[in-house]
């Protein structure tokens, strides 16, 4: 199995108050999930694309903003290379 270009597996459908959200359960392991930082976020529907992490409630759930277009347009924030 490939594995997947995504840091955190979202379902961009899932929007409150402008805000995607995901958890951290979906997170890839050793991912470092922290309030400011940014993640590489999509799943099998969607290619990949670039999110800040705003917020991390105590349930887990990740409020993310998604930035606009493809992941590899925002590789510096990340700290990957684009494909």
């Amino acid at each position: 199995m490939d594995p997947t270009p995504w840091q955190m597996w979202v379902d961009f459908a899932r929007v409150y108050n402008g805000l995607t959200y995901g958890h951290l359960d979906d997170a890839s392991p050793g991912v470092d999930v922290t309030a400011g930082g940014y993640l590489v976020v999509g799943d099998e529907d969607a290619d990949p694309a670039v999110a800040q992490v705003i917020d991390i409630k105590g349930d887990g759930t990740v409020l993310l903003r998604v930035l606009p277009g493809h992941a590899d347009q925002h590789a510096s924030l990340t700290g990957s290379q684009p494909a």
